[in-house]
């Protein structure tokens, strides 16, 4: 007796949400460019980043396209409550004490604290409260600054990080 198997019948089927969430070629192609260029950049502050998600330009964010209109400036690195917030060396290590007392990590390296540190309080500046498990990508236009303004010693950055 010949039994023709049909592998495809033990292949899961997708839901129609999930159909809706699966990218087509041409939305690969899009995501592809964001990596290999800065074409889909806005505010014209952005910089490649080392993932797809982590391409995004200020002006993309709801929330912070919110404050640049405010504010008549054309990137969140612009908005004079950025500097105040992200870039100032003396906010930041006082916000570094506090995190620090809340949660026992210590880190070393001033400008790896101040990074680690800026990128808590965009996030608390922009979205007020997030959370452990409730996170956001922040804009590479804003991550470009940080960076430029604290740079690693070796040039190495970790990057987006979903929770553990």
């Amino acid at each position: 007796m010949n039994t023709i198997f049909n592998h495809t019948s033990f292949e899961p089927e997708l839901s129609d949400a999930e159909v809706e969430e699966t990218p087509d070629r041409d939305d690969f192609s899009e995501s592809l460019d964001r990596l290999m260029s800065t074409n889909w950049c806005q505010c014209a502050n952005c910089a490649g980043m080392g993932s797809i998600r982590e391409c995004r330009c200020c002006q993309e964010i709801p929330e912070m396209e919110s404050l640049t209109v405010s504010t008549g400036v054309g990137c969140i690195t612009d908005h004079p409550g950025f500097r105040s917030v992200c870039l100032d060396h003396y906010v930041l290590e006082t916000c570094y004490h506090w995190y620090n007392q809340q949660y026992g990590r210590a880190i070393q390296d001033a400008n790896e604290r101040y990074r680690y540190v800026a990128y808590r309080m965009l996030v608390r500046w922009v979205w007020k409260w997030l959370g452990r498990d409730i996170r956001v990508t922040l804009p590479a236009c804003a991550v470009a600054r940080i960076r430029e303004q604290f740079p690693s010693a070796d040039g190495q950055y970790v990057g987006y990080r979903d929770p553990e």
